[in-house]
């Protein structure tokens, strides 16, 4: 026993196919894919005008005569096999046979005029969805044909049932009664595909209550005008139609104008698609959340429990790493949503549509959007925070460096022969001076902050250089006139001073005749240190990476340079290699103009 539940459409620019894939299915009476498909299959009008002739019969008074009534079980058999949402030849169980010979005994013995104008309003609404659907013209006329008449049944038959005061003069109506269904013969001529019973390709539910409310109003609008007008039924019918084709005709106009104004349809189409959250309210209670929140998971626990309010959703539960979170509870609908380590899953009260499951997609795209944000922001701060410390102690580390190097140059003038007098003032006058260098240099690291800018005289700084370095064969100069007039920063000098004159000190021991200037002097009242030799020049990509990047270095950590120049910015000066050729390599720190 097989059916056909698989229909596959390949459409393409010069012709299309349909594969037909046959599977065996329980329960099911089809004959095998070599038999021929019964011709009352493949001409589904039959079926059609069969069913709207027996209706035709008991719309105009054989509902009345229990002979006639009786008809009302072949017409439902013919609509169970014309239908287009369960395939006709699915075998019933005993449980669905019994439920469905009941409905069918119950509606005969309730057949009223009421009954089928409720009866031939779903049948239109089910036409009116298959003429919507319908791609071919022809096939949709062949629709719109039997829709026609069903409408003149409905008009013509079944309502001047309801009421005597409903009269069709000067319409007879006799004569439509007998002459009508000859209507019907040229249904047939229409050619219709055979009905694809499968969700989604048979019949659209959305413009099948359309027809039915359309119809509807058209009924009882007429009624309405015939008894509370006081005005015959013909009379009527023209005036509840030409109301209805004016309002129809706004309402067509308003749903998609012209004028620059959107219409109805878009309005509608947001609304639908935002399925009772509109993604603006979404946008802005996202905004709020991350104005209220800078933290990534917890603005992620903040925006997700909005969700709460909607109806159709149960719970929620995400996890960002080891953060977890949910509220509500769990169910087997569930919609999980992943983004590296971002995981949220939302659980439905029922099983949702692809429309819905497509709108909570974009919902929680768009958190998880901003939650990235956060966490980006949030990594920032942490490097940044890792490189303020790494700067910091970095820039301590060469500090204490340079202390260390003092020290070792004090030791050895210390351990050379001499006036243990004049050692004596040498260490007296440094030690205190290296002591306060390294307990600034332990403030600093204890309270990493901006540098504080304090000016010295230049005449003792200048002085206190030239004692640590003693005996270290450097030349010095300096601008005697004005030295006595500036000041300038202390710990800015002290620090450029001892990394300039370090590498050089360097420098001279793989070459000893290298010969190391060190001169202070004055450009318009500010104070400018060179240091210089007349060793070989900086290779040019070792003299590109100075003072932007730390740089490799054998001897050192190469950041000395690098941090003297981040110094030198932050009190207002700039370090520049200003010559750099053979015999002549000059530093020299000036104020930035």
């Amino acid at each position: 026993m097989y059916i056909p539940d698989v229909w596959r459409m390949i459409c393409r620019k010069t012709h299309s196919e349909y594969v037909e894939k046959w599977t065996p299915v329980e329960n099911m009476n089809t004959p095998p894919a070599s038999q021929p498909v019964p011709w009352w299959l493949r001409q589904p009008h039959f079926l059609l005008a069969g069913h709207l002739l027996l209706l035709h019969t008991l719309a105009f008074g054989g509902w009345e005569l229990p002979a006639v009534r009786i008809l009302w079980f072949v017409a439902l058999g013919l609509f169970l096999i014309w239908q287009p949402f369960v395939a006709g030849e699915k075998q019933m169980s005993g449980e669905q046979g019994a439920l469905l010979i009941g409905i069918a005994l119950l509606s005969t013995w309730l057949l009223s005029p009421w009954l089928m104008l409720i009866w031939c309003g779903a049948l239109a609404a089910v036409i009116g969805g298959r003429v919507l659907w319908t791609s071919r013209q022809i096939e949709r006329a062949g629709y719109l044909y039997a829709f026609g008449y069903l409408i003149c049944v409905t008009i013509f038959g079944v309502v001047p049932e309801i009421s005597p005061k409903v009269v069709l003069d000067p319409l007879p109506r006799g004569v439509l009664a007998v002459y009508m269904p000859v209507l019907l013969v040229f249904l047939p001529v229409f050619p219709a595909q055979p009905q694809r019973r499968h969700a989604g390709d048979a019949f659209d539910l959305f413009y099948g209550m359309l027809v039915f409310l359309a119809l509807a109003v058209f009924v009882l609008g007429a009624l309405a005008f015939t008894l509370v007008g006081g005005i015959t039924y013909v009379e009527a019918l023209v005036k509840t139609s030409l109301s209805l084709a004016v309002a129809l005709l706004v309402l067509a106009w308003a749903w998609n104008p012209r004028s620059g104004f959107s219409g109805i349809g878009s309005a509608l189409s947001r609304y639908l698609l935002s399925v009772g959250l509109p993604l603006e309210q979404w946008l802005i209670h996202l905004a709020e959340c991350s104005e209220r929140e800078n933290h990534p998971v917890r603005f992620l626990t903040l925006a997700l429990e909005r969700l709460e309010q909607l109806p159709w959703v149960l719970g929620c539960t995400w996890r960002v790493g080891t953060s977890t979170g949910h509220f509500g509870s769990t169910s087997p609908h569930a919609q999980p949503y992943e983004h590296n380590d971002l995981i949220i899953t939302v659980y439905f009260r029922h099983t949702p549509s692809p429309a819905i499951r497509w709108h909570v997609a974009w919902l929680l795209r768009l958190a998880a959007e901003f939650y990235l944000v956060k966490y980006q922001t949030h990594e920032l701060q942490r490097l940044s925070y890792l490189h303020a410390v790494y700067e910091t102690g970095a820039r301590v580390t060469h500090d204490v460096k340079n202390l260390l190097q003092s020290l070792q140059t004090l030791c050895y003038a210390a351990a050379q022969p001499g006036d243990p007098a004049a050692l004596t003032q040498l260490l007296a006058r440094q030690l205190p001076l290296i002591t306060e260098r390294l307990r600034t240099t332990l403030d600093k690291l204890q309270r990493p902050q901006a540098e504080n800018v304090v000016s010295v005289p230049a005449e003792p700084w200048w002085r206190q250089l030239k004692e640590r370095h003693a005996g270290q064969g450097i030349k010095w100069a300096v601008d005697e006139a004005a030295l006595g007039a500036i000041e300038l920063p202390g710990t800015l000098f002290d620090s450029v001073a001892e990394n300039l004159l370090q590498n050089a000190l360097t420098k001279r021991q793989a070459a000893s005749h290298i010969e190391i200037r060190v001169k202070l002097t004055v450009d318009r009242d500010n104070p400018v240190l060179s240091v210089s030799d007349d060793g070989e020049a900086i290779p040019n990509t070792l003299a590109e990476a100075l003072f932007r990047e730390p740089v490799d270095s054998s001897n050192g950590l190469g950041i000395g340079l690098y941090h003297a120049a981040r110094q030198a910015d932050d009190c207002g000066y700039a370090l520049m290699l200003a010559s750099n050729r053979d015999g002549d390599v000059t530093f020299r720190l000036l104020p930035r103009s």
